[in-house]
């Protein structure tokens, strides 16, 4: 009789089954468990689990093939046919298929039938008491009353089942030999058949028709292993939990892997979904809100204001935009500004004015939202306190006070002529006052509704706004400097393509404009027109020429407004790009493109807008017709929920636009951009064109640091560079952001060609072509920087192949400096590299994180620090840890210090909410240090438990002298989740050494880490130290540039360390350990 399952959480089944034969239990413990996922099989009753039923009423086993035979016709297992009030009159056996006269084997060994006469009639004896008779001698270990049994008392059975008559005497029992009921064989018909088309089995099991699906051997009676199905097991599983589907059908009964869905589980979750059944949406993704299916973690990063792994967490306040990185402006105070685009909804503090808060009230303005006017102030550099309104150098004559708003009141002893003519001098200044506070007050109506050019706000990507009426010439009337144009400066109203528009005011300027600065120069420059909250850079840039200057005609028609994604974006007419004509449409040859010249050089670009419907057919007719062989991209397709560019090429595989067919060939993905390969047909002409798209450029502002648009920009440079054909770069206006990357690529071959810079004059030239280019202060002072680190540094980037040859010659002193150019290199990066902002470590300030910190100095900032979601008691969501860029990954390592005692619990939850199977100990654990905590269990078998998870020490070894090796088993009790943790520990740099004592033992570490990687291992890399900064920015330096250049066959050690010192200041703080990676690059090149 079958008694109870219980389950365990590992998903083993131990099994307490009083059966009369061992083979029986393990055929139906393999039923059990192969025919049926567990959790449908089994239903909980009282703690216990016993089958469900899945067999019709009467019927049970392999396909329900056999007939119940209970007494009381009851209902019987539907798995074993046990009846749990016993079989029905004349059966047997655990499945009570036998009958009671029949014996299953040649001598009866098996018989359990309840016969109770011998073959003469009499009547057997009990076998308790019998002499020599014991328990163990029957299969269930129990006296069988007075049945016939065959046991075995002497050196042999006996011929058939027998008992005894008298206390002395036996008889044989009259029991026949029978045939096995259908669908069952073998001796005491202990094995069920599995043939094809349900066919009945032969006495050996042996089905003519070949096994059923799902079982092999010659009497089909293995099941298929685990991870097979079907016939002959030829069959893989698809991505089934636990590697384990139903073996005859591959269904997943255990449900799927996270990342795929469907009843065989080889449907990969949809775009915007991940998890297991693909239940859980992505988080606010970039790039079509694409994430891992497994995990996730967004690929290409964040949508501005969400920051995290999974791209769920809105940036706190006082942050906005692309990674949390951008500040917000001074928004009134006890309000935040938004979380994406930085706009400060319920207005600004006193002495601010714009959307986002950031520009500094114009001269004559002051108070919240700059809506006040100054008084009769002494004019200076500054009339009045942008706050306060105090007049800063006095008042004029005839006022007083603070502000300089009261008269001054004459003295009685005046005489009447002096009264009447101060009556009438009051009279003449009241009018005066009254008509400059209506003129200055219409002046604060168009400044509230005008898109100032200063700050990340200020001017967003796309300008949005005003309608026009006519074009118009250059030397129009204007007032104040500023073009009027005919149009409404009301709210934006949305533009025929489903955009809005905001109002452009343009300033009329034909004067050639320059401000050559020499290259030794630049750094200096900089800095001082950076001074006083950049009011050299913002009187600089207020000169450039601003709005439409030029005919527009043909943008302007009727028939091409719904081609133009702005109204107020548009190309002029002199330097439009022509399309040759569709036959029947006259007006087919416009696109909204412009030509802009390069650095003596013609047409080197097409400035393009970001491509709407409309555009489709007419951009890819663009780029075959003017021989385009490079894309330049600067927008992503959706930012901040809107939309800024359609899709225009396919993810792979082919689509045509218009007579032109585009196959993606190859897309090549890294941290901060994506090359893709597109091969174009046209009429059975073929091209190739390379598509150069960077997804990480917000759209407010510029990039927080120039470094990964540098790296970009040269692989833009090193494809086709012979080509004399222009360069196709876009955003979403084709203005601001791409007016950065061609201004960028002027100026550095002007620095090539002649050792100056001169932003201001190239920005000019191609405002001559094309609207607004480079449209705010923020993207114009980020041509500088980007100019000043491509300038200082230098060529940073060796060729793999010229490796040891470069870095010799790198090692000599320079002749003026007496420094190696390894020493200038540093130097260069301390200068451009300074320290994160007190205000970005805002959380880790917090006073309940403060004791959290091992080093007040070393502090994660807010935009990069890895947020906690697993709740454990007195825990937070803080830890000090920094993400990490790699070459191909935004998140390829989580750099953090060695746990505190009560940052244990810490450092758990972030492997597990990180997804981080990898950790890399650079550290010495020491006992008598009392903060350094020991994070792992010493003993097999022995588990520690933090919260909701727990550790188990799996294995420990050394393989290498230099690093010790362990693995751990990390669950999460409450959602029965496994993972297994690999942690190497590396024991060859002692305590106080700068660097480790090999280049050889630290490659050796990579190798393992990498091969763990390559073979298991998930998510990024967990790096500490002690600091969590020294040993481990080596560390993830060296990996990234060994990355690099098994990508592209390139290092450069330069632009590597700048670009995780962005997120850790401290990281490669010595020119020891920057030289360090270059010998370290050298013994793997030499070991190769």
């Amino acid at each position: 009789m079958a008694e109870l399952l219980y389950l365990t959480n590992t998903g083993l089944l131990t099994l307490f089954y009083f059966s009369l034969f061992c083979n029986q239990l393990e055929r139906i413990l393999a039923y059990h468990y192969w025919n049926h996922d567990i959790s449908d099989s089994l239903q909980h009753s009282d703690g216990r689990w016993v089958p469900k039923r899945n067999c019709t009423e009467g019927k049970f086993g392999w396909r329900c093939l056999s007939i119940c035979n209970c007494r009381h016709k009851r209902s019987c297992d539907p798995l074993t046919g046990a009846c749990l009030e016993g079989c029905k009159n004349n059966f047997y056996g655990t499945n009570c298929l036998l009958k009671n006269k029949c014996m299953y084997d040649s001598r009866g060994i098996t018989y359990a039938g309840s016969v109770a006469k011998s073959k003469t009639g009499k009547p057997c004896l009990s076998w308790e008491g019998q002499h020599g008779v014991r328990r163990d001698m029957f299969p269930d270990g129990k006296y069988p009353k007075n049945y016939c049994r065959n046991i075995n008392m002497s050196a042999d059975y006996a011929a058939n089942p027998w008992c005894m008559v008298t206390s002395s005497e036996y008889e044989d029992c009259n029991i026949t030999s029978c045939v096995c009921p259908e669908y069952w064989f073998g001796i005491g018909c202990k094995y069920e058949c599995h043939c094809k088309k349900n066919d009945k089995c032969d006495i050996n099991g042996i089905c003519k028709s070949g096994c059923a699906a799902g079982w092999t051997g010659n009497n089909c009676q293995n099941r298929c292993k685990s991870g097979t199905y079907g016939d002959s097991c030829r069959n893989k599983c698809g991505n089934c939990k636990n590697n384990s589907c139903n073996p005859e059908t591959g269904v997943c009964e255990q449900h799927c892997i996270a990342g795929f869905t469907g009843n065989y589980c080889i449907t990969e979750c949809p775009n915007g979904q991940y998890g297991r059944n693909c239940n859980l949406r992505c988080g606010n993704c970039r790039l079509d809100n694409s994430c891992n299916t497994r995990t996730g973690h967004c690929k290409y990063g964040c949508q501005p204001g969400f920051m995290g792994p999974t791209c769920k967490i809105k940036c706190a306040n006082p942050h906005y935009g692309h990674n949390c990185s951008y500040p917000c402006g001074y928004c009134l105070k006890g309000t935040s500004c938004h979380h994406a685009n930085g706009k400060c909804p319920n207005g600004c503090e006193s002495g601010y004015m714009g959307e986002n808060c950031r520009t500094v009230c114009e001269y004559g303005f002051y108070g919240q939202n700059c809506n006040m006017t100054c008084g009769w102030c002494v004019k200076g550099k500054e009339e009045c306190h942008v706050v306060t309104g105090k007049c800063v150098n006095g008042c004029q004559k005839g006022y007083e006070g603070t502000t300089c708003a009261k008269a001054v009141v004459p003295s009685k002893k005046m005489s009447t002529t002096g009264a009447v003519v101060a009556a009438l001098i009051a009279s003449i200044v009241v009018v005066l006052v009254t008509f400059l506070v209506f003129h200055r007050y219409r002046r604060n109506q168009k400044v509230k509704h005008s898109s100032f050019r200063a700050g990340p706000d200020v001017v967003p990507d796309i300008p949005e706004g005003s309608k026009e009426t006519d074009p118009f010439l250059i030397g129009s009337p204007h007032e104040n400097g500023r073009h009027i144009l005919p149009t409404t400066h009301s709210s934006p109203e949305p533009s025929e393509n489903g955009e809005t528009d905001e109002p452009l005011y343009m300033n009329v300027n034909t004067k050639k404009m320059n401000s050559p600065v020499k290259i030794e120069d630049l750094y200096n420059y900089i800095q001082t027109n950076k001074a006083n909250n950049t009011s050299g850079f913002r009187k600089e840039f207020k000169q450039l020429p601003e709005g439409l200057l030029a005919m527009c005609t043909t943008a302007q028609r009727e028939e091409n407004k719904e081609k133009n994604r702005y109204k107020d974006i548009i190309a002029y007419d002199h330097s439009r790009v022509h399309l040759d004509l569709v036959p029947g449409d006259p007006y087919s040859d416009y696109v909204n493109a412009s030509y802009l010249d390069g650095y003596k050089r013609e047409k080197a670009y097409v400035a393009s807008q970001g491509p709407n419907k409309p555009m489709l057919k007419d951009f890819w007719r663009m780029v075959w017709q003017k021989n385009i062989c490079k894309i330049v991209m600067l927008t992503d397709t959706v930012e901040a929920s809107k939309k800024k560019c359609e899709k225009y090429w396919p993810d792979s595989g082919v689509e045509k636009y218009g007579e032109i067919i585009v196959e993606n060939i190859d897309n090549a993905i890294f941290t901060d951009y994506i090359i893709r390969t597109f091969k174009l047909n046209r009429n059975e002409n073929t091209r190739i064109v390379k598509h150069f798209h960077f997804i990480t450029w917000s759209d407010h502002g510029a990039p927080m640091h120039p470094t990964s648009l540098l790296i970009f920009k040269r692989k833009v440079k090193l494809y086709n560079p012979n080509s004399l054909d222009p360069i196709l770069v876009h955003c979403s206006a084709g203005s601001g952001r791409t007016g950065c990357f061609v201004a960028l690529d002027y100026c550095m071959e002007q620095a090539k060609s002649e050792g100056i810079v001169d932003v201001l004059g190239c920005v000019q030239l191609m405002r001559t072509n094309r609207v607004n280019m480079i449209q705010n202060i923020d993207q114009y002072i980020f041509v500088y920087d980007a100019l000043l680190e491509a300038t200082m540094a230098g060529e940073t980037t060796i060729p793999r192949s010229m490796f040891n040859e470069t870095y010799q010659k790198w090692c000599l002193p320079n002749k003026d400096s007496f420094l190696s150019n390894i020493e200038d290199q540093f130097k260069v990066l301390y200068q451009l590299c300074q320290p994160v902002p007190r205000d970005e470590y805002r959380a880790a300030l917090e006073s309940e994180n403060l004791s959290k910190n091992r080093f007040k100095n070393i502090l994660p900032a807010n935009r990069c620090r890895p947020y906690l979601y697993t709740m454990a008691d007195d825990c937070n969501d803080y830890i000090n840890a920094v993400f990490l860029p790699g070459y191909t990954r935004q998140i390829a390592y989580i750099v953090t210090q060695m746990p505190l005692p009560k940052t244990l619990a810490d450092f758990w939850r972030l492997l597990y909410d990180h997804q981080s199977d990898t950790v890399v100990m650079l550290n010495d654990y020491d006992r008598n240090d009392k903060t350094c905590a020991l994070y792992w269990p010493e003993e097999y078998g022995y588990t520690v438990e933090h919260g909701p998870l727990s550790i188990q020490l799996l294995s420990s070894s050394e393989i290498d002298p230099t690093v010790a090796v362990r693995v751990f088993q990390l669950r999460h009790v409450s959602k029965g989740e496994e993972r297994a943790i690999k942690q190497f520990q590396f024991n060859a740099w002692p305590g106080m050494q700068k660097l480790p004592n090999t280049t050889a033992s630290i490659i050796r570490l990579y190798n393992q880490v990498q091969e763990w990687l390559s073979q298991n291992g998930k998510g990024p890399i967990t790096v500490h130290c002690m600091d969590g900064a020294r040993r481990s920015g080596l560390f993830c330096a060296i990996s990234a540039v060994i990355e690099r250049m098994k990508v592209d066959r390139e290092v450069d050690v330069f632009q590597t360390v700048k670009q995780i010192r962005v997120n850790r200041y401290q990281f490669i703080e010595d020119v020891e350990q920057y030289d360090f990676c270059y010998k370290v690059i050298q013994q793997y090149l030499n070991s190769q």
